[in-house]
C-alpha cells in the first residue's frame, strides 16, 4: 500500500477544517488579555529553562539554534518552535550555564552565568543583521549545518545581497541565478530546478506575488528592502501548494527603535559605448524608524530607474530602448499587545518602455510601447496563545495591468532577414488575486518523541480580462515575394475567474535527538478543474554528529491551473492564405487554426519529487554538501493538434499529454571568515527534458508536429562562485567577485514559414561565461558612512549573445547578436551616521 494512497484516503477537507477550528478553540481558551509573549510552565520539569527568542520588533524567531553548556563541558542543543520557544528540562541547579543563540541572517547572542532553580524563563532579543552596525560587540551568525532544516533550501541574506556584485544589481531578481539550480533565461525570468517559470511560486512576506495569468515573477522591489531571499527546490513543506518547480521566498525589512536612512546610486552614470553616452540613473533609498518606541514602526524603500539601453550591433539613431520604471514598498508594524502583532504592507510597481523587443532582427519600428503596473496590499496578524500556540492570519490583494501597442499602423512583414513595418497587435490585460491565509502552529507536545503540528488553509479568488486588437501580417520569401498572409480576429476580448482553495496538516516529529521527520498532506481544489487533489509529502534529517547531516524526502506536487493556456483557448480562429511562387495567386482556400479547451477533461500537472542530501563540515570550517534531486512529471498541459495530417493548420486542444523529467546532482562549498567575509562555490549537473517542447500560440504558431527534447532553459553544466574578502594590508578595501558559467541554452531552427527544421531545440547558444571582479572602499565623511564600489563586469569580454537568427532561409542564419561586452560600473551608497 503506497503512502500516496493511504494519505489520500485518510484526510479530507472536512477533517482538515475540523482540526483547524477545534484546535483554534482549544488555544483560544488560554489566550491572555495582557501578558508578555507567553512561556509554558511544565509541572513535570522541576528545574527547567524555557528560552523565548524574538527579534527587535518582538516577533518570534523560529528555528533558532540554542546551545546550552554547563561548567563541566556538557552541551544541550534545541531549536525554537514557531512561537520562538525552546525548552531545556531537568537541569542541575548546582551548575552555572552559558547560552548561545544563533540563526542565519541574525546576530549571535551569548548569555553567561545562568542558574536554574525551578521552572525559569529567559527572553532573548536576536536582532537582524544591519549593514551598518551600531555596536562593535556583535557578530553575525555563520551559515553552518542546520539539523532542523528539512527542505533543500539555499538562502542569501543581507550580507550576500549587499556584497555580491551581480549584474544589474538594481533588480533583486538578478541575484537569484547566484543560487544553485536557478538559471535565468534571456527574458530575465528564472527557472528553479529545471521548471518552467509558471511552475514556481514566488512569495513576498508570506503572500503570493506570481502573476496570476502568465505565472511570471513580474513584481519588483528595491534590493535594499530585502532581508533575505531563499529558494526551496525540494522537500518543500505542505504549507506551500500549487507548484511543481519550487519556492522563491522574499523577506523584507521593518523599522526598529532607531531612525535609519540609506541611499544608493544617487549619482547618474555614463558609459563608453559608441562614444561617451548617458547610461542610467538608478537611485534607491530606504528610511525606517519608530512611530511609537517599542510599539509601532515604519519602513519605506523606493527605487527608480531610467535606462537608455544602447545596443552595440544596431545602427546609431535606432539603437536605444529607453526604460523608465520604479517601485515603492511601504510597511507598518503595530504591536497592539505583546500577544498581538499587526502589520500592513503596500508595494507599487510602474514601468514604461519605448521600444520593447529591440534586437538585430527587430528594428525600432517593429517593437512595441509597453506600460505595466502592479500592486500588492496586505495585512497580517500574529496572535500568541499562553499555551505556546501561534495563529497567523493574513489577507492580500495583488493586481496587475499590462498593455502594449505598436509604434504605428504600417503593415507588419516578416522576412528571413528580419521584420519590417509596425507590430500587428495591441494588447490590454488586467488580473487580480485576492488571497486569504490562516496558519495555526499548535503547542509542542511529547508522544514517542517531540511533535510540532501546524495546520492551515489558503483561499484565492482570481479574475482577469484580456483585449486584443489585431491587423493582418505577411511573410515574404527570400526573393521578396509574398508567401503567406495571416489574418487574426480584429477584436477579441474576454474575462475569466478562478477560485482556489487549499488546506494542509503537517507534523515535525523528533523521536530522538538526532532524527527529525516531517510528514504532511495537502488538499487543493479550484473551480476550473473541479476535482480534489491530495499531496502527501515526507522529509527527514538525521545528524550523524555535529559535523554531518543526512537529508531525504519524497512528495507529490500539483501545479496551479495555468490560466495563460486557458486564455489562449479563448482568442478565436486564425486564417492563413498561401501564395504561389509569384506571390500574387492563392494556392488554395484559407487554412484555419483554432485553440480550444474542455475544462471537464483537464487534470492538474502532477510531479513526484524525491531527493537525498549530505551536509558535511570539513576542516577549516568549510561547509560542503552534495544533493541529488529527481522530478518526474505527468499530466502536463500542452496544446496538441487533433489534425496532425496538416501541420500548417488544425484544431489545437489543451491536453494533459506532457511528460517532464528533471534530475540533478549538486555540489556546494562555503567558507565563512571573521568580520563576515564569505566565499561560496557550486557545481550542478542536470538534465531537463520533456516529451512536448513545442509551445504553440495563435498569434505566431510554430508549425511542427509536437516532439520531445531539451527544455529551452536546459543547462546541463553550471558552475557559480562568489565572495568578498579584505584586500591585504588594508582594512578599508574589499575585493568582491562573481563567476558564472553554464552550458548554452538550446534553440530551434525554422524556415521562412516558421516550420521547425530538424528536431526542436537541437541547436545551442555558446557556453555562457562571466567574471565580474570589483573593489569596494568604505570610508567616513563628516561623520557619515559611505561605500564606493567599482565593478569590472564581464572582465574577459566574453561574447555572450542574447539573440540568434534561427531562420535557415536567411543569409545570416546562425548569426548571434546583442553581446553585452565589457563594462565598468560604479555604485555609491550612503549608509547613515557612523
Amino acid at each position: 500500500m503506497s503512502l500516496c494512497w493511504l494519505m489520500s484516503k485518510t484526510f479530507s477537507v472536512p477533517v482538515l477544517a475540523f482540526l483547524l477550528f477545534s484546535s483554534f478553540s482549544l488555544c483560544a481558551q488560554d489566550s491572555p488579555q495582557h501578558a508578555p509573549i507567553p512561556v509554558a510552565r511544565s509541572k513535570s520539569a522541576a528545574n527547567s529553562l524555557t528560552v523565548v527568542v524574538t527579534d527587535e520588533n518582538s516577533v518570534a524567531v523560529p528555528d533558532c539554534a540554542l546551545v546550552l553548556r554547563d561548567n563541566h563541558g556538557f552541551v544541550l542543543t534545541v531549536h525554537t518552535d514557531a512561537a520562538g520557544r525552546g525548552k531545556f528540562p531537568n537541569l542541575n541547579p548546582q551548575d552555572a550555564y552559558s547560552l548561545h543563540a544563533e540563526k542565519s541572517n541574525f546576530y549571535q547572542i551569548n548569555q553567561a552565568a545562568i542558574r536554574v532553580d525551578g521552572p525559569q524563563s529567559l527572553e532573548l532579543t536576536l536582532p537582524h543583521i544591519q549593514e551598518l552596525k551600531e555596536t562593535v560587540n556583535v557578530t553575525a551568525s555563520t551559515e553552518g549545518i542546520d539539523p532542523a532544516q528539512t527542505a533543500n533550501t539555499q538562502t542569501l541574506g543581507t550580507p550576500e545581497i549587499v556584497n555580491i556584485p551581480y549584474p544589474t544589481s538594481r533588480d533583486i531578481r538578478n541575484i537569484l541565478p547566484y543560487l544553485p539550480q536557478v538559471v535565468q533565461d534571456f527574458t530575465g525570468q528564472v527557472h528553479v530546478a529545471g521548471a518552467a517559470t509558471y511552475e514556481t511560486r514566488n512569495i513576498l512576506d508570506g503572500f503570493d506575488i506570481t502573476s496570476p495569468v502568465s505565472g511570471t515573477l513580474s513584481m519588483r522591489l528595491s534590493a535594499d528592502a530585502v532581508r533575505s531571499v531563499g529558494v526551496q527546490s525540494s522537500r518543500v513543506s505542505t504549507e506551500f501548494g500549487k507548484f511543481t518547480g519550487g519556492i522563491i521566498d522574499f523577506n523584507t525589512g521593518m523599522g526598529d527603535d532607531h531612525f535609519r536612512f540609506d541611499a544608493t546610486n544617487f549619482i547618474p552614470s555614463w558609459e563608453l559605448r559608441k562614444g561617451l553616452n548617458f547610461d542610467k540613473w538608478v537611485p534607491r533609498a530606504t528610511v525606517s524608524g519608530p512611530i511609537v518606541k517599542d510599539k509601532a514602526w515604519f519602513f519605506d524603500s523606493a527605487d527608480a530607474e531610467y535606462d537608455t539601453n544602447i545596443f552595440r550591433d544596431l545602427p546609431k539613431g535606432s539603437d536605444r530602448d529607453p526604460l523608465l520604471r520604479g517601485s515603492n514598498l511601504a510597511k507598518v508594524q503595530i504591536n497592539l499587545r505583546p500577544t498581538d502583532i499587526l502589520s500592513f504592507g503596500l508595494l507599487n510597481n510602474v514601468q514604461d518602455e519605448d521600444n520593447q523587443g529591440l534586437s538585430l532582427l527587430t528594428p525600432v519600428s517593429t517593437t512595441v510601447k509597453r506600460d505595466f503596473n502592479s500592486y500588492l496590499a496586505d495585512v497580517k496578524e500574529l496572535h500568541y496563545f499562553s499555551g505556546g500556540a501561534l495563529l497567523e492570519l493574513g489577507f492580500a490583494e495583488n493586481g496587475f495591468r499590462d498593455n502594449y501597442r505598436p509604434q504605428g499602423t504600417a503593415p507588419f512583414v516578416i522576412t528571413p532577414n528580419g521584420d519590417t513595418g509596425n507590430y500587428f497587435e495591441e494588447f490590454n490585460g488586467t488580473s487580480r488575486r485576492s488571497e486569504e491565509i490562516a496558519n495555526l502552529y499548535l503547542k509542542s507536545f511529547s508522544a514517542a518523541g517531540a511533535h510540532e503540528i501546524k495546520i492551515g488553509t489558503q483561499i484565492d479568488q482570481i479574475a482577469f480580462t484580456q483585449r486584443y486588437e489585431d491587423t493582418p501580417f505577411s511573410l515574404l520569401r527570400p526573393d521578396g515575394t509574398l508567401f503567406r498572409r495571416s489574418v487574426l480576429p480584429p477584436l477579441t476580448q474576454f474575462a475569466r475567474n478562478d477560485f482556489e482553495t487549499g488546506a494542509y496538516i503537517e507534523d515535525r516529529w523528533s523521536p530522538f535527538e538526532r532524527l527529525l521527520v516531517q510528514p504532511g498532506v495537502r488538499f487543493d481544489w479550484d473551480e476550473i478543474i473541479r476535482r480534489p487533489f491530495f499531496s502527501p509529502r515526507i522529509a527527514a534529517t538525521y545528524a550523524l554528529s555535529g559535523r554531518t547531516k543526512l537529508s531525504g524526502g519524497i512528495g507529490v506536487y500539483y501545479d496551479r491551473t495555468h490560466l495563460d493556456y486557458i486564455a489562449r483557448a479563448m482568442t478565436g480562429p486564425r486564417l492563413d492564405y498561401y501564395y504561389d511562387a509569384t506571390g500574387t495567386t492563392l494556392t488554395g482556400p484559407a487554412l484555419e487554426t483554432t485553440f480550444f479547451s474542455n475544462d471537464s477533461t483537464l487534470e492538474e500537472p502532477r510531479f513526484i519529487n524525491w531527493s537525498l542530501g549530505v551536509d558535511q563540515e570539513l576542516p577549516k570550517q568549510i561547509y560542503a554538501s552534495v544533493d541529488f534531486l529527481e522530478k518526474s512529471g505527468t499530466d502536463g498541459v500542452i496544446f496538441q493538434n487533433t489534425q496532425p495530417a496538416s501541420i500548417l493548420s488544425g484544431n489545437y486542444i489543451l491536453s494533459n499529454t506532457r511528460r517532464d523529467h528533471y534530475h540533478a546532482i549538486q555540489f556546494t562549498a562555503r567558507k565563512h571568515f571573521s568580520h563576515d567575509y564569505n566565499l561560496f562555490g557550486s557545481f550542478t549537473h542536470s538534465y531537463a527534458h520533456s516529451n512536448a517542447v513545442v509551445d504553440y500560440t495563435l498569434d505566431n504558431p510554430i508549425f511542427s508536429l509536437q516532439a520531445g527534447g531539451p527544455l529551452p532553459w536546459d543547462s546541463p553544466n553550471r558552475f557559480i562562485t562568489w565572495g568578498w574578502t579584505p584586500v591585504p594590508w588594508t582594512n578599508r578595501f574589499d575585493f568582491v567577485y562573481t563567476v558564472d558559467y553554464r552550458t548554452g541554452f538550446p534553440w530551434s531552427a525554422v524556415n521562412d514559414n516558421q516550420q521547425i527544421v530538424g528536431l526542436p531545440d537541437s541547436h545551442h547558444f555558446p557556453a555562457f561565461f562571466e567574471f565580474n571582479p570589483g573593489l569596494e572602499w568604505r570610508f567616513t565623511f563628516r561623520g557619515y558612512a559611505l561605500a564606493l564600489r567599482g565593478v569590472f563586469e564581464n572582465a574577459t569580454d566574453r561574447k555572450n549573445p542574447l539573440f540568434v537568427n534561427n531562420n535557415v532561409d536567411s543569409t545570416t542564419f546562425g548569426t548571434f547578436s546583442s553581446f553585452e561586452g565589457r563594462a565598468v560600473t560604479a555604485r555609491i551608497r550612503f549608509l547613515g551616521r557612523k
